[in-house]
């Protein structure tokens, strides 16, 4: 945790950075690529045999979710979020860090929250035994492991308001 998240980029030497990267962007990265492969296969089934994939959408609906909340650890770590820099220039240096630390803090509680409610409504459709209409995937379990990585982003973001926290009270040279 020697470095983190600083002017919206973590740096490259950053082991928890790395690992969060081949982790989490893997996973994100596995399900572009079975989005795409569902995707492809769908098209030519369709245009070539008349016979698309049974429930691709459906599919691709579950692989969605779990590939958006895969990417969101390693963009918190990042920072890489969409930001607006328009006071940036103006802004003097020693309140960035404690700027950047309250936006981490309170990116923390959003996500937390976000994950809660997921768990929240994943607990509600199993309790219906809620699934999809074509194929009758089961819902809720998408919703879990989405919910755990928002837990898991909430976490590293917590993780980068300390460090933000502590660069903006170290002193200066």
């Amino acid at each position: 945790m020697n470095e983190a998240p600083d002017s919206g980029h973590a740096p490259s030497s950053d082991h928890l950075g790395k690992y969060l990267h081949w982790v989490f962007g893997g996973l994100a990265a596995l399900a572009i690529f079975g989005l795409a492969l569902i995707t492809f296969v769908d098209v030519v089934a369709r245009y070539v045999f008349n016979s698309p994939i049974p429930g691709a959408y459906e599919i691709s609906e579950l692989v969605m979710g779990v590939m958006i909340f895969a990417a969101l650890p390693v963009v918190t770590w990042r920072g890489s979020q969409i930001t607006i820099d328009l006071l940036d220039a103006i802004t003097p240096r020693w309140i960035s860090g404690w700027r950047d630390g309250l936006m981490f803090a309170i990116s923390s509680l959003v996500i937390a929250m976000l994950g809660w409610e997921l768990w929240a409504l994943a607990a509600t459709l199993a309790s219906y035994g809620d699934v999809t209409e074509y194929l009758r995937i089961p819902i809720h379990p998408t919703l879990q492991v989405m919910s755990l990585l928002a837990w898991i982003s909430a976490v590293i973001a917590v993780l980068g308001a300390l460090v933000s926290f502590k660069r903006a009270a170290a002193p200066k040279h």
